[in-house]
């Protein structure tokens, strides 16, 4: 049987990893949904390698094969070590990864006591009221964050951040992880025995709100069940007044960066696609965050165009969401292409394969 893309793509990495960057590269996690057998036609590879060397960063990769973005990325001991410690929601990383690749016998133990001590801080009272605690605060200094002018993007942005930050923070506590990631969260989150009901329908509440007033005032709702929920307080700050993120950019657009950006965002564009297709109103908003974040930091740090795709969800109509990021994908990938970005993009793997990256 002819070989998927992806599984001819891990067999690169993997012989990439060995032949090329054996002295540089610790070891290759793959995650996510080719993992846990939740892709899709259009899903990519979930990897992440851990450099040695200076050297080994230059394993980092992002391209497109046949429409799916791909990113391979570096991260450190000392992250995984914090995720292990429930640092970060990147559990997933540590708790569910397969080992593509490893340099050694001791790099392999290293890497198995980390799962041991996620394991083990997941089951200590203290230290997942600790993260709770942390992710808590996290969520409250986004909502402290929201102007008291905000438009319909601004608050659903920060909205949808802070519902998967608390709903993030009701799970550690629960002495567990969303091992699927945003694809199932409020599936699991709904899940999770003992969790108060109101902490998802908050949640849904959110996603199926039409205002800023609406969208914020679920948002704080949330917030009240999940403190309620672990016994953790809150003392909000004051809300700034006004909203700052309306500040225009002077410096010139970073046409490479873009590039490189939109190779790492492709994906994202695609699961907004496949969420409408499918009617998962609920991964569409979440994805549709994720993207506006991007497309965000992509306006004030790379000089891109200010795009808004956000204001057109509508739960009950996904057709407006998917043509906003269709339109937008569109318009940003000829903005870097007329400002001279390369885009690297390839047909179909032996295309790829055949560029010598």
């Amino acid at each position: 049987m002819e070989k998927t893309t992806n599984e001819k793509l891990i067999s690169w990495i993997e012989n990439k990893a060995r032949t090329r960057y054996a002295n540089d590269i610790a070891a290759v996690l793959l995650y996510g949904s080719y993992v846990n057998k939740t892709a899709g036609p259009k899903s990519d590879i979930d990897c992440c390698f851990i450099p040695k060397t200076d050297r080994g960063y230059e394993f980092c990769a992002d391209f497109i094969i046949s429409g799916t973005g791909y990113d391979i990325f570096p991260v450190s001991w000392e992250r995984l070590e914090g995720i292990a410690d429930l640092d970060e929601c990147l559990m997933p990383f540590v708790g569910d990864s397969e080992i593509l690749y490893c340099a050694s016998d001791s790099d392999m133990q290293r890497f198995t006591a980390l799962k041991e001590r996620l394991k083990k801080n997941l089951a200590d009272d203290r230290a997942v009221r600790a993260a709770a605690e942390k992710r808590i605060a996290m969520a409250g200094a986004i909502y402290n964050g929201i102007s008291e002018n905000c438009g319909l993007k601004e608050a659903r942005l920060a909205a949808g951040y802070i519902i998967m930050t608390l709903a993030d923070a009701a799970a550690v506590y629960s002495h567990t992880y969303f091992h699927f990631g945003l694809k199932k969260q409020f599936e699991d989150l709904r899940g999770i025995p003992g969790l108060p009901e109101e902490i998802s329908g908050e949640y849904l509440r959110v996603i199926e709100a039409d205002t800023p007033e609406e969208t914020i005032t679920h948002c704080l709702a949330m917030f009240g069940e999940v403190c309620e929920y672990t016994g953790i307080a809150f003392d909000f700050g004051k809300k700034a007044k006004e909203n700052v993120g309306q500040e225009s950019r002077t410096s010139p657009p970073d046409y490479a960066g873009l590039a490189c950006l939109y190779e790492e965002i492709s994906s994202t564009f695609n699961k907004i696609y496949s969420c409408c297709e499918s009617g998962n109103y609920i991964l569409a908003f979440l994805s549709a965050v994720c993207l506006q974040y991007e497309l965000d930091e992509a306006h004030k740090g790379c000089g891109s165009k200010e795009y808004d795709i956000l204001s057109a969800y509508d739960c009950k109509n996904l057709d407006a969401i998917r043509e906003s990021a269709r339109e937008t994908e569109n318009d940003f990938v000829r903005f870097i292409k007329e400002g001279g970005g390369i885009i690297h993009s390839y047909e179909s793997f032996e295309e790829f394969e055949a560029a010598g990256l």
